[in-house]
C-alpha cells in the first residue's frame, strides 16, 4: 500500500486503464475458449455417430479441462477488470455518492461471483466430469485411528470439504477487507520523528 501511495493521480489512472483493458481481453478470451470447449466432439444422426463441425474457431479443443481452464482465464480477466476500475474511480480520489454506488456495485458483483459462480461451478464440474459421487471412495483411513472400523471416506465428502473450506476462507478474507477498506483515503497519523542527541547527551540540531 506504501508503494502504491507513493503513485501521482496521472500513473494510477494508466494502471487502472491497462489494466482493464488487459482484463476485458483475457474475459473475452476465456468465455471464447469456455463457450467453443463446450460444443461435443461427436453427434449421431440417423444413427450414425460424426464429427461435430464449428466453424471458424473449430480448432479450439473440446472437453471439460478446456472448458476449466477457459472460465479460469474469464476469471482472471474479470480480476484484473475489477483492479483496473480502483485504480481509475477509487484509489487516490475522493469518495463521492457516484462512486460509492458504483463501488457497491462492483462489490455485489464480485460477492456474487466469489459465494454464487465459483462454488457453483465446482459442484458443476465434480458433479459432472469429475463424478465425486458416494459411490467412489477417495481413501480409507488406518484403522488404527477408528479402533480397527473400516471408515471410507467418498469423492462426495471430498467435494463438500473442499466447497466448505472454501467458502470460510473467502468469507473470513472478505471481512478482514471490509474492515481495511475503511482506513481507505483517511491521514495517516503524523509520526514524530526520533530526537537525536549528542554523545554529552544533549539534543542535536541542524548544522551540527
Amino acid at each position: 500500500m506504501n508503494r502504491l501511495s507513493e503513485l501521482n493521480q496521472k500513473q494510477r489512472s494508466q494502471l487502472g486503464v491497462a489494466a482493464l483493458v488487459i482484463g476485458t481481453l483475457t474475459l473475452a478470451v476465456g468465455v471464447v475458449v469456455a463457450h467453443y470447449a463446450a460444443f461435443p466432439e461427436t453427434e449421431f444422426i440417423d444413427g450414425v455417430e460424426v464429427p461435430v463441425q464449428v466453424d471458424y474457431l473449430g480448432w479450439i479443443p473440446r472437453g471439460w479441462q478446456w472448458v476449466t481452464l477457459g472460465q479460469i482465464i474469464g476469471f482472471v480477466g474479470s480480476q484484473l477488470m475489477v483492479i483496473g476500475a480502483l485504480f481509475l474511480w477509487f484509489v487516490g480520489r475522493k469518495l463521492t455518492w457516484a462512486r460509492a454506488t458504483f463501488g457497491a456495485f462492483i462489490a455485489w458483483i464480485e460477492l456474487v461471483l466469489y459465494f454464487g459462480v465459483v462454488p457453483s461451478e465446482w459442484l458443476n464440474l465434480t458433479q459432472g466430469p469429475l463424478e465425486f459421487t458416494d459411490q467412489r471412495i477417495a481413501f480409507t483411513i488406518p484403522e488404527w485411528l477408528v479402533l480397527g472400523n473400516q471408515v471410507d471416506v467418498s469423492l462426495s465428502a471430498v467435494k463438500d470439504a473442499i466447497s466448505g473450506t472454501y467458502n470460510l476462507i473467502v468469507l473470513g478474507v472478505a471481512i478482514v477487507f471490509a474492515y481495511r477498506i475503511q482506513d481507505w483515503g483517511k491521514a495517516r497519523p503524523e509520526v514524530e520523528a526520533e530526537e537525536k542527541q549528542s554523545v554529552y547527551g544533549r539534543p542535536l540540531v541542524k548544522g551540527d
